[in-house]
């Protein structure tokens, strides 16, 4: 079938920026698509995503996985803390956000995201800042028309620092925060990954502009910096009661895990 690429302009999508486009998907895409399967950019994929388009939606759901925030959500320590104070900043019940969802996938049919993505622009144009953005305005729109989704659709990089991967077993890898893997091979992913995109930027010279090689000093400065959170996320996630919660959430609640 191959892949058709699209573009739309700012004035397409109210003048919004361009983080926010995906609110607009439903006007944008074609009339012809019915269900909307998005992902961010940067993400890998590695295995098939069938039986995810085969799940069977309920009408007017959203599919996707729980924030790592919700995980770290009763830990009593500073960054609990702050992530309990940033929900009730944004007008959150502690049941809603244990529910949050990260909007790095999201599956719902198209009436669904059309409703959603209205009412979530709306919001966001209440407020001169959001924190975590799209995905602030997202949830605190469709969070009661969420359904959890297994994380090895929408698996954290760094929570293979966690000791849960084994047990996920994740199709679609999320790489947050920086550095991203276009950037280099630093760890927790390999130079494999790293070439990917050296090879799609050989692949397709169009592109090759946009693909930057990055300072030394700035490149030294992730490598340590990615030892260092490794080494502590190996502690305050790999053993810490995070974890446990993370295969609770894969055994008990989401939908789509190959670990209950």
């Amino acid at each position: 079938a191959g892949i058709r690429l699209a573009t739309a302009t700012r004035a397409q999508i109210g003048g919004a920026p361009a983080m926010l486009a995906r609110l607009f998907l439903a006007e944008l895409l074609p009339a012809n698509y019915r269900q909307i399967f998005y992902m961010d950019g940067d993400i890998t994929i590695h295995g098939s995503l069938m039986p995810l388009f085969d799940y069977n939606l309920p009408p007017g759901s959203l599919l996707a996985a729980n924030d790592p925030m919700t995980f770290a959500l009763e830990d009593r320590d500073r960054h609990g803390e702050n992530i309990r104070r940033h929900f009730e900043t944004i007008g959150m019940t502690h049941d809603q956000a244990s529910n949050y969802f990260n909007s790095g996938t999201i599956m719902a049919d198209r009436v669904t995201w059309m409703e959603i993505g209205s009412a979530a622009w709306a919001t966001w144009q209440t407020r001169q800042h959001w924190q975590f953005s799209d995905q602030d305005v997202l949830n605190l729109n469709a969070i009661a028309r969420h359904i959890p989704l297994s994380l090895a659709w929408n698996f954290p990089i760094y929570m293979r620092n966690a000791r849960v991967e084994d047990t996920i077993r994740p199709r679609v890898v999320h790489y947050m925060s920086k550095p991203k893997p276009w950037d280099g091979a630093f760890p927790p992913w390999t130079s494999a990954i790293h070439r990917i995109y050296l090879d799609t930027a050989r692949q397709f010279p169009e592109i090759a502009a946009w693909h930057r090689p990055m300072p030394v000093r700035r490149r030294l400065r992730y490598h340590a910096q990615q030892r260092y959170k490794r080494m502590l996320e190996s502690i305050t996630w790999g053993l810490s009661k995070k974890r446990c919660r993370i295969l609770d959430y894969e055994r008990r609640r989401a939908v789509l895990s190959q670990a209950a």
